[in-house]
């Protein structure tokens, strides 16, 4: 009791731990000061992602051209950052805490969170141009024909994935590679989504960082969906990801919506307008649509699962 107490312990254990309590506390500033998408510093990354694509990504250029060009633009946009905050780690005073502030920028697992529960208040409501306009924020498919029930599967898969990948995910690449890491993982979300390969000016530009970050998702998302699938049952759950989820065009966010499907016997999956294009996708889970109920049942657990993940990676951390 007397070692609780004594705070030269606590100062020590801190002191071996440096990355332990850097996690801690930038899932605390991210909790009570989630960053909105008009204060996150992505906002300029993104436009910056834009102005380079419009040099360099030409309708007129051969298409391996186009595809070099997005992998050389890759490269050049998170090279240059990782070279800088590799860099930058090595001269400040306090890496946990330059840890936990590249973390604290990265993650976005509170502001999907909000998404989630304000998406099911919508649905509830009936009220399907709020519901649609909270998608469009998330999204790049159409979402303006998007019925009740296309917006309750749309909202569903975006919440799952969302959480993975702006949450799980980025407290992954902190294990792996610290705050660098993760903002870099970040970093590489957002310019896949800007230069998605589902919009057709970026086609076959963004193929290069479509494809690293399906990479990269599926370790992460894979070891996640077997947290999700914890509970009543988890091996019917592993067994439809394995089996579902393989039939998915990238295996990670395939594995994880088949684990949630059949953890809330949810259907997901299914045809998805990009552009005015029908593109046919697989469908995946069986069971309901998801509605109100479904959705904020999925947040819960959701959320329950996260917090799973980060006390694993905090023992990861002590070990």
């Amino acid at each position: 009791m007397d070692a609780l107490l004594n705070p030269q312990q606590w100062m020590m254990l801190a002191a071996n731990h440096g990355s332990l309590w850097a996690l801690w506390l930038a899932v605390l500033l991210h909790w009570l000061l989630p960053l909105s998408s008009q204060h996150s510093p992505f906002q300029y990354w993104q436009q910056y992602g834009v102005l380079l694509a419009s040099q360099v990504n030409k309708d007129t250029d051969p298409k391996q051209q186009r595809k070099l060009a997005g992998g050389l633009a890759l490269a050049l946009m998170c090279g240059t950052l990782g070279i800088f905050f590799i860099a930058t780690r090595e001269l400040v005073w306090s890496r946990p805490l330059f840890d936990a502030i590249l973390l604290w920028l990265a993650l976005d697992w509170r502001p999907i969170d909000q998404f989630g529960h304000a998406l099911a208040h919508a649905i509830d409501d009936h009220d399907k141009g709020a519901a649609r306009a909270l998608l469009a924020t998330r999204v790049n498919r159409d979402t303006e024909s998007l019925s009740l029930i296309g917006i309750g599967k749309a909202g569903a898969e975006t919440l799952v994935l969302g959480t993975a990948r702006h949450g799980a995910c980025v407290i992954f690449y902190y294990l792996i590679a610290g705050g660098v890491g993760a903002l870099l993982y970040t970093s590489l979300v957002h310019l896949a989504r800007v230069w998605s390969p589902s919009r057709l000016m970026y086609y076959p530009f963004g193929l290069a960082a479509a494809r690293l970050l399906n990479l990269l998702d599926t370790l992460p998302m894979g070891l996640f969906a077997i947290v999700l699938a914890a509970g009543r049952t988890p091996w019917t759950h592993l067994k439809a990801c394995w089996q579902q989820g393989r039939r998915w065009r990238t295996p990670g966010p395939g594995w994880l919506l088949a684990c949630a499907g059949s953890r809330f016997q949810l259907s997901l999956g299914g045809p998805a307008v990009y552009q005015g294009t029908k593109t046919l996708r697989t469908k995946i889970g069986y069971g309901v649509t998801p509605a109100c109920y479904h959705l904020l049942l999925l947040r819960s657990k959701l959320k329950h699962s996260v917090l799973i993940w980060i006390a694993l990676s905090s023992l990861f951390l002590l070990l």
